[in-house]
């Protein structure tokens, strides 16, 4: 029995420390934005904003129930210490308060407190899109990265085996020693550039760290289903439709409009049903008096009441012209994130068609080098040419997964990776 508990608790010490292990994300863009929505601060701030608003709400429905205040004052005979109450009497009144009828000035402040709750879920939604965007184009730099940093290490190499053929030729007397110190010159050169995109590499993965808030390796590529788009008048239909800046600002219209609401009833009067019950007052019964109260205030003769319906009237055509802006310049956006990929595209098909031939050609240069018809500048200024084609044809491709990822947030397109994170809250 001894060696049977011994070995459950051994167990359960082996699960426990494999738990950690198995939360540990996997690899890929999916695991970046599903940890960039789950660790992220600024998600967790808006989600307490939520909160926030609905405590507001449940405040403003908390004026339809009864108020109930306690009154007690006290008074001296004129003779006595009132200081120690001495000859003194302490009346006091319980009073109960329920709204009858408001004339719509408590169902519209309900009525904006509700809109504003709905607006900052709507927001949530444009964190989360922006947080997808920024977290899509960080994974996607850290590849771009680790793509550029690979085409200057292969450069490096180039330029050591051309280093050390130098070297053995002019071991054989057939290379000068002036040949050597450029071969040289050209291999601290290459060395210089895989040094700083092996920065530029470090500092994509630290960016990407800040978002999602965990370790990833980030080396599996992005799924080609998210970079297919449609056709270009498709695609910003598809951004109108989906925009969350779009939706934020016709939820900010709608705030106004309730605004607009409120401020017109805010000066209403309010009829109550009122139950009093005085204790000790002279005068009075101390029986519940039950009675109904017409209640009215004119803030400043009825001006402040226009003028705060005048303001709320203001911020709602404003917010009708934010969304005509908000609606130009996604269009704008669509259209230059298009042709930026368009230009990338054509980019990648020439680079990609040259680069096999550029391949070739340096292969003859160093054949009609060791033949004696070629320089060794020659073949080192190809081999340049040849890194640096390589180096564009990387940054093309790097850059036109850019572009198409920001295209796919804008539309929405990202959200299917991170459904069950997106319909929480």
């Amino acid at each position: 029995m001894a060696n049977s508990g011994r070995g459950w608790m051994l167990c359960a010490l082996l699960l426990a420390c494999g738990a950690p292990a198995a939360a540990q994300p996997v690899d890929g863009l999916q695991a970046a934005l599903q940890a960039a929505l789950g660790w992220h601060p600024a998600i967790n701030g808006k989600q307490a904003q939520i909160k926030a608003r609905e405590y507001s709400a449940d405040a403003a429905r908390a004026q339809r129930l009864p108020t109930l205040s306690f009154q007690a004052q006290q008074y001296g005979s004129g003779n006595g210490d009132s200081a120690s109450g001495a000859g003194s009497s302490l009346p006091t009144t319980l009073r109960a308060r329920q709204p009858l009828w408001a004339f719509g000035r408590i169902d519209s402040a309900i009525a904006l407190a509700d809109a504003e709750t709905t607006r900052e879920r709507v927001d949530l939604l444009r964190v989360r899109r922006d947080l997808l965007d920024r977290t899509s184009r960080a994974y996607a730099r850290v590849l771009g990265s680790r793509a550029l940093l690979a085409v200057a290490q292969a450069n490096l190499a180039a330029h050591r085996d051309l280093l050390a053929q130098i070297q053995r030729r002019q071991t054989g007397q057939l290379a000068s020693v002036a040949d050597v110190r450029l071969a040289t010159t050209r291999m601290s050169q290459a060395q210089a550039r895989a040094d700083r995109y092996l920065g530029d590499l470090e500092i994509a993965q630290s960016d990407l760290r800040a978002l999602t808030r965990v370790e990833l390796a980030a080396e599996q590529p992005v799924p080609e289903g998210l970079l297919a788009l449609g056709d270009a008048a498709m695609l910003r239909q598809a951004a109108l439709d989906n925009s969350a800046e779009i939706r934020l600002k016709r939820q900010e219209i709608d705030l106004a409009a309730a605004g607009v609401e409120q401020a017109s009833k805010a000066s209403m009067p309010t009829l109550y049903m009122q139950a009093d019950k005085d204790h000790g007052r002279a005068g009075y019964r101390e029986a519940v008096r039950v009675s109904l109260v017409f209640e009215a205030t004119l803030e400043g003769m009825g001006y402040a009441a226009g003028s705060r319906t005048g303001a709320a009237i203001a911020r709602q055509q404003a917010a009708e012209d934010g969304l005509a802006d908000t609606t130009n310049e996604i269009e704008r956006s669509v259209r230059s994130l298009q042709r930026s990929r368009q230009l990338q595209e054509e980019m990648i098909e020439v680079q990609g068609a040259t680069l096999g031939e550029l391949q070739e050609v340096l292969a003859s240069y160093q054949r009609q080098y060791v033949a004696g018809s070629k320089s060794w500048l020659e073949v080192l200024n190809f081999q340049r040419e040849l890194s640096e084609q390589q180096l564009q044809l990387a940054q093309a491709r790097s850059d036109w997964t850019l572009l198409s990822l920001q295209l796919a947030a804008l539309v929405g397109g990202l959200d299917p990776l991170v459904e069950s994170e997106m319909k929480a809250f």
